[in-house]
């Protein structure tokens, strides 16, 4: 995990994103444990999101906020979630769900398990089961804008638009370059307005 922040860092300084760290001795213990480093990565890639210029920017630094959330910081995390990944676009459910449980068992603070474990559920036909996986993601991390998008198009098939809004609104106040959901929440409200009138 060590390795992987410090290349992550290198990498963000390198496109502008993240001011590089100044280097430690190698012999100095560390300043920070592993979740506080990650916690600082995310609030500065989110706070660059909200700032973005345009949405060329935004794109990039949603790439980058997806690979750091594609990495558990755990090596049989990564490797469980490669085996599940295979397993569902193999079109595998049942392997998949096992792999899936065995990582939201292990590592209920990674949302990645937690949203992967809903799409699982959904390719199964469990909508119920998705949308508390989608939930659990959420409260994991709150700010997974991937999993509240997920989980708003969930609640749209379920006649809930009302909370889809929110959360669409939601993803919207972290990631405000993203046109397609400006466009989804706008064309929601709409339809929302004319049925209260």
């Amino acid at each position: 995990m060590r390795r992987f922040c410090i290349l992550l860092l290198l990498a963000l300084a390198n496109l502008g994103l993240f001011a590089a760290a100044p280097t430690a001795r190698a012999d100095a213990p560390p300043r920070a444990s592993d979740a506080a480093t990650r916690g600082k990565i995310f609030d500065d890639l989110f706070a660059k999101l909200g700032r973005a210029p345009d949405e060329a920017s935004a794109a990039q630094i949603r790439a980058l906020i997806e690979r750091v959330w594609a990495h558990s910081g755990s090596p049989t995390a990564d490797l469980l979630m490669t085996r599940a990944e295979s397993a569902l676009k193999a079109g595998k459910p049942a392997p998949a769900a096992a792999l899936l449980d065995r990582i939201v068992s292990l590592y209920p603070d990674w949302s990645l398990g937690w949203r992967r474990r809903a799409q699982s559920a959904l390719s199964q036909g469990d909508s119920e089961g998705a949308m508390l996986d989608f939930n659990r993601a959420l409260q994991a991390e709150p700010r997974d804008f991937l999993a509240m998008g997920e989980l708003a198009e969930l609640l749209r098939a379920t006649k809930q638009d009302r909370p889809a809004l929110e959360l669409m609104r939601r993803a919207l106040a972290l990631d405000p370059h993203n046109e397609s959901l400006r466009e989804e929440a706008e064309q929601l409200q709409r339809q929302i307005e004319g049925r209260d009138i």
